[in-house]
């Protein structure tokens, strides 16, 4: 009995190590992504940009 006890145990520290790296992976490759996609959007700026032009009088 005591055998499968500790069957148990190890496959729920298994089962719980599992699951915590995979969370981690997951976070870590969310946040390289929207590094990436914010590097991507500073070079290829694609928002509306105002250009406000300076009228200079004309001296005839």
């Amino acid at each position: 009995m005591t055998t499968v006890k500790h069957l148990l145990v190890l496959k729920s520290i298994y089962r719980f190590l599992r699951r915590k790296t995979s969370l981690v992976l997951v976070a870590f490759m969310l946040g390289m992504s929207n590094v990436i996609l914010e590097e991507d959007r500073m070079v290829n700026d694609t928002r509306a940009k105002i250009e406000q032009q300076e009228i200079q009088p004309e001296d005839d």
